[in-house]
């Protein structure tokens, strides 16, 4: 016989009363369950296996569903944090008898919001909108939007572009900072803090006479690869291979460390300037940015970053400077 335990299990972790009695459960069998701590009940009427400290367990028990950074940490969203992000929950705006905790915010959202998502969260896309607005950095905002590119949670940029503005409409011009096509969180950062310095960036571009692909290209000059130390490990000649088919077709092969990245970026950049003026490239300008990306302004409020409000352009220029 299948134990309300297993039930809870095979749904996810989570069950309300009604579908366990729709299996057949009795009031004697969940009460059992209940007791030899099988299950546990996060709110009256729900019956989880979810351990109490669990984000899932604690949204449950306030009242409401995750929402947020805390809900996209659950499905894998990119972030330089090690650290389980707060906990926020959402909870619709006729929503009452919530038992607060403490350290746990808690977030009032539409009613038809409440239509989306699962038991225990809000729909991803709802999640991401709030997620981007309340990034600690605009760098943060632009990677959770990569990683929401590539786990296909928004599709092309219009799609992006309706869900981003859903908490502020300047938030959509984060789809002009994100393009698409970055597949790490390392991709993403890099490429967000070339296109700050005004250099202009192409991900995904396929390299001449191969089946290979260049993580991105920069200012037309550089073909720029980001690493991992396993990936390094693992795929060492494939890539000094790479790089020299990169050479042959005309660009500057450069290849980045996780830790060049995270840890060292400013002397990466440096090299990535030098090898673009020793190619014939332009010299980098402070503070100039593609004018067809949104501008980044300071911090108001709450926000630790905004956009100005984004204008539709074809493309992302090439930067102007000298040479």
């Amino acid at each position: 016989m299948t134990t309300i335990a297993e039930l809870v299990s095979s749904a996810g972790g989570l069950l309300h009363r009604r579908d366990l009695v729709a299996h057949g459960a009795t009031d004697r069998h969940l009460t059992v369950a209940v007791r030899s701590r099988n299950v546990v009940r996060p709110r009256r009427g729900w019956y989880s296996t979810w351990p109490p400290h669990d984000p899932r367990f604690v949204a449950v028990a306030v009242g409401g569903r995750l929402t947020g950074a805390s809900a996209l940490h659950l499905l894998g969203a990119w972030s330089w944090s090690s650290r389980r992000p707060p906990v926020t929950v959402s909870v619709p705006l006729t929503a009452s008898r919530l038992r607060r905790r403490r350290g746990v915010r808690v977030v009032w959202d539409p009613v038809d919001l409440s239509c989306r998502g699962s038991t225990w969260a809000v729909d991803p896309r709802d999640a991401l909108a709030r997620a981007v607005v309340e990034a600690p950095s605009f760098e943060d905002a632009v990677i959770l939007v990569d990683w929401a590119r590539e786990a296909g949670i928004v599709q092309d940029d219009d799609d992006a572009a309706e869900v981003l503005s859903r908490k502020s409409m300047d938030a959509a011009g984060l789809v002009a900072w994100s393009e698409g096509g970055a597949e790490s969180i390392l991709e993403s950062a890099a490429g967000t803090r070339l296109r700050r310095a005004g250099r202009h960036v192409v991900r995904q571009i396929p390299v001449s006479g191969t089946n290979k692909i260049i993580d991105m290209v920069v200012d037309g000059i550089i073909g720029f690869e980001t690493d991992g130390r396993a990936h390094h490990e693992r795929r060492f000649d494939e890539d000094r291979v790479k790089d020299a088919d990169i050479a042959r077709e005309g660009r500057v092969p450069f290849r980045a460390s996780a830790m060049m990245v995270k840890n060292r970026w400013r002397s990466t950049a440096e090299a990535i300037d030098a090898l673009i003026f020793t190619a014939g490239g332009p010299r980098r300008v402070e503070d100039v940015v593609n004018s067809s990306l949104p501008r980044v302004l300071g911090p108001q409020g709450r926000r630790s970053w905004r956009l100005a409000i984004p204008r539709r352009s074809a493309g992302q220029e090439f930067p102007i400077g000298g040479t």
